[in-house]
């Protein structure tokens, strides 16, 4: 048995390198040789790696599984980087760019990004592991078959990612900017239909957006030759539309179950891209509402195409009938499971095999590190694996839990809302004005905090987003090197201690060092949460931390005052204040709270609108800072003191 108690890594010869066309990709193909079957039950981490899903140009993606306290689990897959790409800082920055650029794109027909992160100086990318097929190997079971590819699926899948690709190219960072997104490689590999019936768009490699590390240089080609746009096989600057036309051009491969172009080699094939050349023959025999929307979407001048996927999609939709109107997400289900019935059922037995090795192979560590066996008595589950992994180190004792049915459910919140609906500034100020006791629940799928609370001040927040770990805060903020993180990790887990006891024990920092970082880190977390448009929340009141925590000192309207002057998006706040711009701003309730924290110039605003009701506009007139007076205003009607009514007559 390995050191760590989980088996080696399969053998993997160096690459051999050559070019070729691989799916009309004119990419570098990376080749290696696999000695051997690929074993499960690779220690990565806090992942553990199940099984060998794709293997492309830059990484190799795993299905894995991620452990945690009283049963938990979840598959994610984990895209590694190739290791001989480790010192080329071309490849890490375009590796990282693609974490950074996806893992703010939350939405349901988006592959979600999890965690950005290094095992042994080995780059990898935690992401939502989708249950399914990408849309080439659809068509490639159909083909096999002799069978057509659904039109109805067909109307599905492109409206689906015109859904995906417009929320993309409309995202803006915190602050309201645009971040021009292009995904640049939409093609059928890039398309996941999952087993349940969801449509997806994932892997943005080689995607443009406004702040990436790595800029394409001009006249270099990105994305798959045979879907690419004209401008973009010229080298040129692309913008959304070049998204469009891949996405028409899928939309005739589906349809047609065939390449809309032809080509000796992918240089002849470039050229006719460029000029717009395609067999119009291979789209004449389809319905002409589907055939007008192609036409549209591959036009070889971007002004002719759709401005945007959403405009294409609601073309599209209004052009069905009967015969190739979208399947429900119920019938995709019905579909996937009939084409890939073998496959679902292998994947099963694979998930359920690798769940009872798990457990296996953490019995043998925990009986190794204890020096004994587990007694007779405890009866070890036969499925599921209700052990912590401890992020893949080698860890001390492992203890057995309590029973399923010996822990009690947590009573249903006592409070329920929608961050669109209510902010998350009014909640934090009826918090501090209630005096409120308890914990607050904030999610976005898949993302959870948990703020909790004492007389209405938050004394301690949780996130299940890995890099707001304690440990990580500390390596991001200078305070601890990566080495020193490691071997705190270690020590911790070797000694059974919490993170915190282990960096007192070890000298690391001192308990005032430590008290004022997790502070700043806690303020860290809610100071993100102010960032967030969109969520929900819970709040369960009188429930209180499981384990004791140190006093912050953390103030509900400092955080509220910090965190719309810092992290709001100025979209938000303009928005507002913009449909309130010719208001007159009226001065309510009671006194300033003194832990805002107004500065001299806030408050002599405030005593403005207090003397004279002026309207949004003429105190930005008066300040020349229209943002600065857009956040004090909107912060001051989210605690309640000032109104905005309309200005007399």
């Amino acid at each position: 048995m390995a050191q760590n108690g989980l088996k080696r890594p399969t053998e993997i010869h160096p690459p051999s390198i050559r070019y070729t066309l691989l799916d009309s990709s004119l990419r570098l193909d990376l080749s290696y040789t696999v000695v051997g079957p690929l074993k499960i039950m690779q220690s990565f981490g806090k992942y553990v790696l199940i099984d060998h899903i794709s293997s492309g140009g830059m990484a190799d993606v795993y299905r894995a599984k991620v452990q945690g306290i009283r049963g938990f689990t979840k598959t994610v897959a984990i895209k590694r980087i190739h290791e001989h790409l480790l010192e080329r800082t071309r490849f890490l920055r375009m590796f990282t760019d693609e974490a950074k650029i996806a893992s703010r794109l939350v939405h349901p027909n988006i592959v979600q990004i999890y965690d950005l992160g290094e095992v042994e100086s080995m780059p990898f990318i935690a992401m939502e592991y989708v249950s399914g097929r990408d849309l080439y190997r659809v068509l490639k079971r159909l083909a096999a078959m002799n069978r057509k590819f659904p039109w109805r699926l067909a109307t599905l899948v492109i409206s689906d990612v015109c859904t995906g690709l417009h929320y993309a190219h409309d995202f803006c960072s915190p602050d309201g900017q645009p971040q021009e997104i292009v995904h640049r490689d939409v093609s059928p590999r890039n398309v996941v239909l999952a087993y349940d019936g969801d449509v997806k768009l994932t892997d943005f490699g080689v995607a443009r957006a406004r702040d990436r590390e790595e800029h394409t240089e001009h006249g270099v080609i990105k994305g798959k030759v045979r879907y690419i746009s004209p401008e973009g096989a010229k080298g040129e600057t692309v913008d959304r539309r070049s998204d469009i036309f891949s996405l028409g051009i899928v939309l005739a491969e589906m349809l047609t179950m065939a390449p809309l172009r032809d080509a000796p080699n992918e240089m002849v094939m470039l050229l006719d891209i460029r000029k717009g050349y395609f067999d119009r023959g291979r789209i004449d025999e389809l319905p002409e509402a589907l055939r007008t929307v192609i036409d549209r979407a591959i036009a070889t001048d971007p002004d002719d195409r759709y401005p945007t996927a959403a405009a294409m999609r609601d073309d599209l939709l209004s052009r069905v009938d009967a015969a190739t109107q979208p399947m429900t997400k119920a019938e995709v289900a019905t579909f996937m499971h009939a084409l890939f019935t073998d496959d679902i059922e292998r994947e099963k037995r694979s998930d359920h095999k690798a769940e009872q090795d798990l457990v296996k192979e953490m019995q043998e560590l925990a009986d190794e590190a204890s020096g004994k066996s587990i007694p007779n008595q405890v009866e070890m589950p036969t499925e599921g694996n209700p052990l912590n992994i401890f992020g893949g180190r080698e860890p001390g004792p492992v203890a057995i839990p309590a029973r399923a049915n010996e822990i009690e459910p947590e009573a249903p919140p006592d409070l329920i809302g929608d961050l669109m609906n209510q902010s998350l500034c009014s909640l934090f100020h009826w918090l501090a004005e209630s005096r409120e006791d308890g914990r607050l629940d904030l999610i976005r799928e898949p993302v959870r905090k948990s703020i909790y609370f004492e007389e209405g001040h938050p004394i301690f927040a949780t996130s299940n987003i890995e890099s707001e770990r304690f440990g990580e805060f500390l390596v991001a903020d200078g305070q601890l090197s990566r080495e020193q993180h490691a071997e705190v990790l270690d020590f911790a887990a070797r000694k059974g201690m919490r993170f915190t006891e282990a960096l007192l024990a070890l000298d690391v920092c001192t308990p005032n060092q430590l008290f004022t970082s997790l502070g700043a880190q806690v303020r860290d977390r809610i100071h993100d949460l102010f960032t967030w448009i969109a969520g929900s929340f819970e709040f369960y009141h009188d429930a209180k931390p499981v384990d004791p925590v140190l006093p912050l000192n953390l103030r509900s309207h400092t955080l509220i005052h910090e965190g719309i002057q810092e992290r709001l998006p100025l979209g938000v706040v303009r928005k507002i204040m913009r449909e309130a711009f010719q208001r007159e701003v009226v001065r309510c309730g009671s006194g300033i709270p003194a832990d805002l924290h107004l500065s001299g110039r806030q408050l002599r605003i405030v005593r403005t609108i207090e003397d004279e009701r002026p309207t949004v506009a003429e105190l930005v007139q008066r300040e020349k800072d229209e943002e600065w007076i857009f956040r004090l205003i909107y912060m001051l009607a989210q605690i309640e003191r000032v109104e905005l009514v309309e200005a007399a007559n």
